[in-house]
């Protein structure tokens, strides 16, 4: 090859990594969304939703972890009562979910959901952290409602959230019990069905490597999820309906995605001593039945299963008024 033609090869390589860098950090810089657009779209989110839960008494706060400020949604039941620490799922945030908290908070809990950092109205580069830092915002999170009600401390989350509470309770002992929508062992393995993105076995290791090496560049959250087959209650799909969401994240770091590629969990399937109760879709696009039961029958500790037949993934958003019930009454059987 002539040199000319290496030298200009390596300029358009060169040219193409710093627009695609100066992209990315400008979206992770962009800063926290509107909150007059943010409080305008939820008003419209929650009437094509048909939410209707009383959400009397709904309080906004923050709380700094890590050198981070965490937005925290807080539905206060009563003090001493038990409390349910939400984790919203892949780019979303805690009011994506606020008829299912609403719900909970019905069944007596006191309700504390939360934006992880880079995510909804909490601080961070926007779609930047791991697995592990979204354990630690829970843990944040769960201290602060310890201290604020009193009384024993569940989590739940959805989706990518429900892996981050599965992670928190595999680290945490003194977690009163866990409600997963969806779990997983980010083994750099089996998970790899999870994803869009699934290098062939040989290629890990280098696929970590260059996902390392690339840690602080962007990609859009469409190439390692397929958020087009996932239905809204109203029938649209996930990716039109949130088209004009100020608060949803659209791109996510490479770093992150090393994170979701391999993160080991605190302990051993079978050392887990926090109950569990898993909360899967039959027909769930993302996270394959057959991939969560395998995770869930190694589980030794207390738990319990709740499929849903002939339902999508977005099962705590369109069918919230059916996880809510059931899900509350497992915690007061296993919380004493």
């Amino acid at each position: 090859m002539p040199r000319k033609t290496i030298i200009a090869l390596a300029v358009i390589i060169a040219a193409f990594h710093v627009a695609w860098y100066a992209k990315s950090i400008s979206y992770q810089d962009s800063g926290l969304p509107d909150v007059k657009a943010s409080e305008e779209y939820m008003k419209d989110y929650m009437k094509r939703q048909s939410i209707t839960v009383d959400l009397s008494g709904l309080e906004e706060t923050s709380i700094e972890a890590d050198g981070f400020r965490l937005h925290l949604v807080i539905l206060p039941a009563k003090q001493k009562a038990p409390t349910l620490v939400f984790i919203p799922g892949t780019s979303v945030y805690a009011k994506f979910y606020i008829e299912f908290m609403g719900l909970m908070r019905r069944e007596g809990f006191n309700v504390v959901g939360f934006d992880p950092r880079g995510h909804g109205m909490s601080s961070g580069p926007r779609g930047d952290y791991t697995i592990n830092e979204e354990v630690d915002d829970t843990l944040a999170v769960v201290a602060y409602a310890k201290k604020r009600f009193g009384g024993k401390i569940a989590i739940s989350g959805s989706s990518q959230g429900g892996m981050v509470a599965f992670y928190t309770a595999a680290k945490d002992d003194t977690i009163a019990a866990a409600v997963c929508h969806n779990i997983a062992d980010l083994n750099g393995r089996d998970n790899l069905v999870l994803s869009q993105l699934r290098p062939p076995q040989f290629l890990l290791p280098l696929a970590g490597f260059m996902m390392g090496l690339y840690g602080k560049y962007s990609i859009p959250i469409s190439m390692y999820l397929d958020l087009e087959k996932e239905l809204m209650k109203n029938g649209v799909d996930a990716v039109t309906f949130s088209v004009n969401d100020p608060q949803m994240v659209r791109m996510i770091t490479f770093r992150a995605m090393n994170s979701l590629l391999r993160t080991d969990l605190a302990k051993p399937l079978d050392k887990i001593t926090v109950p569990v109760m898993l909360i899967h879709s039959d027909r769930d696009n993302i996270f394959p039945r057959e991939y969560v039961e395998s995770i869930y029958n190694r589980l030794t500790c207390k738990k319990n299963y709740l499929l849903f037949k002939n339902t999508d993934h977005l099962v705590m958003t369109n069918k919230p008024a059916e996880v809510a019930p059931e899900a509350a009454k497992w915690l007061r059987s296993v919380i004493r």
